[in-house]
């Protein structure tokens, strides 16, 4: 009987050491496995961890990028407004300028056309004409001039056909302010009227030439090639 309780209380003992060793080594097993998990979750949280530095250094990034692009886009707004702004002004000189141009165009043509009356070629014949209105002959102004005897010559017969018609407009407006003289002046010049027709002043050809019309110059302008408001040139 005694030995039925050993056997009993030692396989208890057995049983209860298996079981022991079993929950020993599960626990070991377990708690390897729980330090592998838990240096898995810090391997995992530093990779997160990094992960979620590099997610905001990134956005950082972008927000200093999108902050950068906003300043663009603000000086583009006020460049594009400076630029509307100048082109309008651009547009505005540019009427001035052509306005102005087109004053400047009209004065180029006149100094032009004064530079064409007033040309080299036509400063000896300007020349030629101050020479004869200031009485120097012919020969002496050819001298002075280097113009062709032919171009003298009429230049010297147009002066003289002035000084004719100008001489008959002085001698026209004389007679004229004879005319209206007092009548008392008639009368005391009617005892000289009535002396004899030998006394009676000859006209000479110079003086019947200074009363010729004007349209005898314009008759001979015309005879030398010249019209009322044509000048002389020189033959090219």
């Amino acid at each position: 009987m005694q030995s039925y309780l050993d056997v009993t209380l030692i396989a208890a003992i057995s049983t209860a050491v298996v079981l022991l060793l079993f929950i020993l080594i599960s626990f070991v097993i377990t708690s390897r496995r729980c330090t592998a998990l838990e240096k898995e979750n810090l391997l995992l949280k530093a990779s997160v961890d990094n992960a979620l530095k590099s997610l905001e250094e990134q956005a950082s990034k972008y927000t200093t990028s999108i902050e950068a692009l906003e300043r663009k886009m603000k000086a583009s707004d006020m460049s594009l407004q400076y630029l509307t702004s100048s082109q309008q002004d651009i547009v505005d000189k540019q009427k001035v300028i052509n306005t102005s141009f087109d004053n400047l165009s009209v004065k180029v043509e006149q100094q032009k056309k004064e530079i064409q009356n007033n040309s080299v070629e036509n400063q000896p014949i300007i020349l030629a004409k101050r020479l004869l209105a200031e009485g120097l002959s012919v020969e002496e102004v050819i001298a002075k001039t280097n113009l062709p005897q032919y171009e003298v010559e009429m230049l010297a017969k147009v002066h003289n056909l002035s000084a004719k018609v100008a001489a008959a407009e002085i001698a026209a407006k004389a007679k004229a302010a004879d005319n209206q003289t007092p009548s008392l002046d008639k009368v005391k010049a009617a005892p000289a009227a009535s002396a004899p027709a030998a006394k009676t002043p000859k006209t000479t050809p110079a003086q019947a030439a200074a009363t010729a019309p004007h349209v005898a110059s314009l008759k001979a302008r015309e005879a030398y090639g010249m019209g009322a408001k044509t000048g002389l040139r020189r033959p090219r």
